[in-house]
């Protein structure tokens, strides 16, 4: 792993805690004051995840450069409306459950690491240096990640990258040229130029 991976997982615990602790005091808190605290929370990591992977590509970038790359300074995502339905949904199965702290907590971690790997993702695809990108996986990948990786294969840098929740893989650019087009990317781009 890498230390963006290992920087970004120890993000994505730093929000499933906050997630947990806030579970803890929903007594306390009441159902509405949960789910605005809990979207608040994720968002915020996902704040910092997003802003964790553009420094984190504009670092790899400037090394492959040879020289500083700056960050592209890419959208905000203002998702704050999806995170509080998706906070409010999450206490109904959460008490449902035998094991609700997992449940809060899950939704708390995946959060920022989808976030990050879309943004990543994006910086990859919006860079004028790279040509593509490889799977790079997190210490103990599942057996849908290591058949996404198809054995360190480089894809096409508009090709999406395949993540699921609580993936914590990541794309690697790649610099190098003649990277064999996709179905998947021969379309998106005739539809781009549609």
């Amino acid at each position: 792993m890498t230390p963006y991976q290992e920087t970004l997982l120890a993000l994505a615990i730093a929000s499933e805690s906050a997630a947990i602790e806030l579970w803890w005091a929903i007594d306390e808190l009441g159902d509405d004051l949960f789910s605005a605290s809990l979207a608040a929370v994720v968002a915020m990591h996902n704040a910092k995840a997003a802003a964790l992977a553009e420094t984190a590509f504009a670092a790899e970038a400037s090394v492959a450069a040879g020289t500083a790359i700056p960050v592209l300074g890419l959208p905000i995502v203002d998702d704050l409306d999806r995170l509080a339905k998706s906070a409010t949904t999450v206490i109904d199965v959460a008490r449902a459950s035998d094991v609700p702290e997992s449940i809060v907590g899950r939704l708390a971690r995946a959060e920022p690491l989808n976030t990050a790997a879309r943004t990543y993702s994006t910086s990859v695809r919006e860079s004028t240096l790279t040509r593509g990108w490889t799977r790079g996986m997190d210490a103990a990948p599942c057996q849908l990640c290591q058949w996404w990786w198809r054995e360190g294969r480089i894809w096409p840098k508009n090709h999406p990258f395949q993540t699921h929740t609580g993936c914590a893989c990541v794309p690697r650019p790649v610099w190098a040229r003649n990277i064999q087009s996709t179905m998947k990317s021969r379309q998106l781009e005739r539809n781009r130029t549609a």
